[in-house]
């Protein structure tokens, strides 16, 4: 793959766009049309956010706080978050049968997490068919169960966007408390999530070269993806689920598998939260922070970030100066840039909590579990969402914007690199 240098403006441009979308949208919500509840200016621009981000965090109920068209507009903008802005621009000119300038292929290629030109008109094309292809598969599978349960068409229709955007809203103001008896259901979700953290280049690439040799890109995502669902699988099964009363065997088996998955950036709970153990509370936390793939609809550090870093210490664990995947030597900026997300993430995610703590009433793990949560895009929540302060609710709202965008884009956007000529002697320090 060709490698693809971005220049500073291009991050400002990325951030400044889906800030932009932010505040168009939440003057929407502010609408009287929009909101049959008072709903604060505060509310409202932390719910465009979410939305933008597809987090799925709200100070309010969306059900009781949002009218018809407040629920339209929010699942206009949940599909945008989810498919990205840029995405959505690159499948307009390709209808209109335009090619993108370079400038704007540029703002594509960094949406979706890309480092390089090849086939990003193609990308782009294939990013709306299939959500869209998916959104409706989805949508007519858990139908009849939505109806059954006295729900409505759009309430199943909205509910498929949200599971694939992992965008985690809903609008029945149940949750998804009338298909915890339903495995059926629960299941299609379950591959609505994955589908969505899965990422779309994957997807593309699976379906379009199944005979040709894959890229590195594809194993590691694949490979991590099949590890984490399994890990989350045995740990929420045997830590919790098969202790748990009032569920049939198939129902716990169908659970787990649910939140192996919805941590991830999923953000609909199919149980309340509180029911799980604090190791399983943990164990979200870590899938939080991990998160999906790059080009997906998932946040987190991405699945890659996380492989290359373990494939990194592996290397220095055997004394190698290289990182290898696949036998494949990974590019050192490569590796630099995994530790940078790493490490900036976590800054990110212990300032934002030594902040909040002075300010959120809150105790103290409910508080970081909703801080990596609003980080991670995954919009997981312990009840403490609706009691933020107005700067909680900024903050948080800036958090989900970066987690949705990339922490990395903090660093580009408003910090200028220069590369330094001067080169200084080497000396050795003792470590540990």
């Amino acid at each position: 793959m060709s490698r693809f240098q971005f220049r500073p403006a291009t991050f400002k441009m990325v951030f400044f766009m889906y800030l932009l979308g932010t505040v168009i949208f939440a003057i929407l919500y502010l609408l009287p049309v929009s909101h049959k509840q008072p709903l604060l200016p505060s509310d409202a621009f932390f719910l465009s956010a979410s939305a933008i981000s597809a987090t799925g965090l709200s100070t309010v109920t969306v059900a009781q706080a949002l009218t018809t068209a407040g629920k339209i507009i929010l699942l206009i903008q949940m599909e945008i978050g989810g498919i990205g802005v840029m995405a959505l621009v690159g499948a307009l000119l390709i209808v209109l049968r335009t090619n993108a300038p370079v400038p704007s292929q540029t703002l594509m290629i960094f949406d979706q997490n890309q480092n390089s030109s090849r086939s990003i008109s193609k990308l782009m094309a294939f990013i709306v068919t299939y959500t869209l292809i998916v959104e409706a598969a989805g949508f007519l599978l858990i139908l009849p169960a939505a109806l059954h349960h006295g729900s409505h068409s759009f309430a199943a229709f909205f509910l498929s966007v949200s599971t694939f955007t992992n965008a985690g809203f809903e609008i029945s103001g149940n949750g998804l408390d009338d298909f915890k008896g339903e495995p059926f259901v629960l299941a299609v979700l379950t591959c609505m999530i994955i589908l969505g953290v899965l990422g779309f280049a994957v997807v593309m690439e699976f379906l379009q070269s199944r005979r040709k040799k894959k890229s590195l890109y594809f194993k590691v995502n694949v490979l991590m993806h099949g590890i984490l669902l399994l890990a989350g699988f045995l740990f929420f099964f045997f830590v919790d689920f098969i202790h748990m009363p009032g569920l049939s065997f198939t129902d716990k088996i169908i659970q787990s598998l649910f939140f192996s998955a919805a941590p991830r950036s999923g953000g609909l709970a199919s149980l309340d939260l509180h029911v799980f153990s604090f190791p399983s509370l943990l164990f979200m936390i870590v899938l939080m922070f991990i998160g999906g793939s790059p080009s997906s609809c998932a946040g987190g550090i991405r699945t890659t970030t996380f492989a290359v870093i373990l494939a990194k210490l592996w290397s220095v664990i055997r004394g190698s100066n290289e990182t290898h995947m696949f036998r494949r030597t990974l590019f050192a900026e490569d590796v630099n840039k995994a530790f940078l997300v790493f490490f900036v993430f976590l800054f990110l995610f212990f300032f934002s909590f030594f902040v909040l703590s002075f300010t959120e009433k809150a105790a103290p793990f409910p508080l970081a579990f909703e801080i990596m949560s609003a980080l991670s895009t995954c919009g997981f929540s312990l009840g403490i969402t609706a009691g933020l302060t107005v700067f909680g609710k900024i903050w948080l709202a800036f958090l989900m914007l970066i987690g949705r965008l990339g922490v990395i884009i903090l660093i580009y956007t408003f910090m200028n690199q220069k590369k330094s000529t001067i080169k200084y002697a080497k000396e050795s320090i003792l470590i540990g």
